[in-house]
């Protein structure tokens, strides 16, 4: 993936010693900024609905405890494009510290509908991490992400035990 450092993503090592299970693929979803001073419980009627920040394709994979959470986008337009790294979100329930992290952490509803979350993006390279919004077309693709973490949760929670 270029000179980029993308973590996880870049690690070959990490990436033939650990089990890479994609859970879910979404082609076209949308990444919001959020307004500033926006606080949890979060609405999506104040975001930019009409104007994302970026139409992105998302994709959910497991390796070893984490789930990433993958946002690429293509430059040109083109579905047939080179994709590009957007924003990436490592869910990792259980910290370093072995001290645990709720989803809420990482993913959250929005109170005002069922197709739209924040999500804690990061940038290991540069040390940041930032909340963005995340849409999606249809109800039945927000469902499906919605059962992709919390199938997650679940398998974390029976190895843990």
């Amino acid at each position: 993936m270029g000179d980029v450092d993308l973590g996880l993503l870049d690690d070959d090592d990490y990436i033939k010693s650990v089990l890479r299970t994609k859970r879910l693929g979404i082609a076209e979803c949308f990444i919001y900024r959020l307004p500033s001073g926006s606080k949890s419980p979060y609405r999506a009627d104040g975001w930019p609905l009409t104007k994302p920040l970026q139409c992105v394709s998302l994709r959910v994979e497991r390796r070893d405890n984490s789930l990433l959470l993958i946002f690429t986008y293509t430059h040109d337009g083109k579905a047939n494009g080179a994709s590009k790294l957007f924003a990436l979100s490592a869910i990792n329930l259980v910290d370093s510290k072995d001290k645990e992290l709720p989803m809420e952490h990482y993913v959250e509803s929005v109170l005002d509908s069922t197709r739209f979350f924040v999500i804690r993006v990061t940038d290991d390279k540069a040390g940041r991490e930032a909340l963005v919004g995340l849409g999606f077309r249809d109800r039945q693709e927000a469902n499906d992400f919605r059962s992709a973490l919390s199938k997650y949760e679940s398998e974390i929670a029976s190895e843990r035990k």
